[in-house]
């Protein structure tokens, strides 16, 4: 399942409303204490309790821009797999988020529903029209009942719990909801 499902780019995120967090994985780089790393996750699979597909979002592969994917389960073992190569020095490696993490703050709770920004046909920056992206996300936001999560975009997947966030070229990309 790719994320132009339903010709509607983003209009399958509704199926995650009412839905809850079970676990979440980051990739990121290893051979470095990950809470000091200097350079953020690059890719996250959220799985959900009674939800046979999971989440997969992904950042880093143009700096602007996040993919997002819902898949079956039972591709879920063979990309974590994939991702995980703790032996190899300066490759990937997979680590469970932990619930004192900010992107830890989504286990357990149950989505209300989605936000999330998608490219305008067309946006000027300084005075230039610039031709947007459309088959690209620029950010997701979780709304739970007591947290506003959003993840973006920035030298990898960057994470805020702030209810007001601010996020680059704000002008450039439509907002919607699943509700």
């Amino acid at each position: 399942m790719n994320f132009h499902l339903n010709k509607n780019l983003g209009n399958w995120l509704a199926q995650l409303n009412g839905k809850t967090v079970d676990k979440i994985f980051q990739v990121d780089y290893n051979g470095v204490e990950r809470i000091e790393d200097s350079y953020l996750p690059w890719l996250f699979f959220i799985t959900f309790t009674d939800f046979d597909k999971y989440l997969e979002i992904e950042g880093d592969f143009d700096g602007d821009h996040i993919e997002i994917n819902l898949y079956d389960n039972s591709q879920l073992d063979k990309r974590l797999k994939e991702k995980n190569l703790p032996d190899q020095p300066d490759l990937l490696r997979v680590y469970e988020t932990e619930k004192h993490e900010t992107l830890g703050k989504l286990l357990g709770q149950k989505i209300a529903f989605i936000e999330y920004g998608i490219d305008k046909d067309e946006f000027k920056i300084n005075g230039t029209k610039i031709k947007g992206q459309k088959d690209v996300f620029d950010f997701i936001t979780f709304n739970c009942e007591k947290l506003k999560l959003t993840i973006f975009e920035s030298v990898g997947l960057a994470i805020s719990d702030d209810p007001k966030v601010k996020l680059m070229f704000e002008d450039t990309f439509d907002r919607f909801k699943t509700i």
